[in-house]
């Protein structure tokens, strides 16, 4: 299958997703504002920034402001901007002209393209280069830009939502990401709490994503015992919804009994996985680049320093991973523990 239908097929299955607001279960106060904040914003074509950490649902809340607003109808196209190379970018976003380079065989319409008249989701903006953030400003700017090896001028409409995981603010004042293309892409800013803040809605979720397990693996576990339920909670959930949703799925598939019991296999892992402090256990402060390489520890110690386990709970690619590992150092063979299978 050649590139172009690979973007088609995509664009296609995020247009039949019809993530709505009314989906989105929470008794979490803090939460209920930013749905409240999303919703009101929806009908309005402004841009907005999503903030969060890994795992916390910033896909599913950009799909339920597409699906709200003005532009339903047409696609909702998103790009995870640390998950793509560097060399590969430009023509991603923008696409390339046959003979643009050597592979370059056909024209390729890229996502600022196919996301015409709709809404282009931009996940993990922080991780742009510098070179990509200047392109992707002016795009912002003007609405034009040329395929890459194309002489022509494209005009685009789309509604831009953005997404990060990282302090951007303390990017902006160290210069690493461009405090004018922050400004253009703030619009309207939601933070999304981590589900460690979200314990109201540990039940709530734990019900969904159960009924969901059944549905998906054919099982019929009828609920969750109090002793699992009382794990949930205490648990602190590094890797937030996508883990709490892994973790339900692999426990939904080893349980014998008619509920998840803490007898479970999966379960007993999550018991044992030792954890991380965190600043308000120790009472300690610490700079956002060292929560980072504390959190990603955590996993990789968590996953028996099994990377591709490690980058699914994390909700990033392997090589941005491999990227992070490099940038803080972190030793692999430390994060092996013995008592881990």
């Amino acid at each position: 299958m050649s590139l172009e239908n690979d973007n088609l097929s995509m664009t296609d299955a995020y247009r039949r997703a019809t993530l709505t607001f009314q989906q989105i279960r929470t008794a979490n106060p803090a939460m209920r504002e930013a749905l409240q904040i999303a919703q009101e914003v929806s009908d309005h074509d402004i841009s907005v920034m999503i903030l969060g950490e890994n795992g916390t649902g910033k896909n599913l809340l950009a799909q339920a402001i597409h699906t709200a607003g003005p532009r339903r109808k047409a696609s909702f196209v998103p790009v995870n901007s640390s998950a793509i190379p560097e060399n590969l970018l430009e023509s991603e976003l923008f696409g390339h002209e046959r003979g643009a380079f050597t592979s370059a065989d056909r024209i390729r319409r890229g996502r600022f393209e196919l996301a015409k008249g709709g809404t282009l989701f931009l996940d993990e903006i922080a991780d742009l280069s510098a070179s990509a953030q200047a392109k992707i400003l002016r795009v912002v700017e003007y609405g034009q830009y040329e395929r890459v090896g194309g002489e022509t001028t494209l005009e685009t409409d789309v509604r831009l939502i953005t997404a990060t995981n990282r302090d951007i603010l303390a990017l902006v004042k160290s210069r690493a990401f461009r405090e004018d293309l922050y400004f253009r892409l703030r619009g309207v800013v939601i933070r999304i709490p981590p589900l460690r803040e979200r314990k109201e809605d540990i039940s709530l979720l734990g019900e969904t994503l159960l009924e969901d397990a059944n549905r998906k693996y054919d099982k019929d576990v009828k609920g969750i015992t109090p002793e699992v339920m009382d794990l949930f909670l205490q648990y602190g959930w590094p890797g937030n919804i996508r883990e709490f949703k892994s973790v339900i799925a692999s426990a939904v598939i080893t349980e014998t009994t008619s509920k998840l019991s803490a007898e479970n296999r999966t379960l007993k892992n999550l018991m044992s996985a030792p954890e991380e402090s965190s600043p308000s256990d120790t009472g300690e402060i610490y700079s956002m680049e060292e929560m980072e390489k504390r959190h990603i520890i955590s996993v990789l110690r968590r996953s028996n320093g099994n990377k591709a386990k490690a980058s699914r709970l994390l909700g990033i690619s392997r090589p941005t991973l491999d990227r992070k590992i490099a940038k803080f150092a972190i030793r692999l063979d430390q994060m092996k523990a013995e008592d881990n299978p």
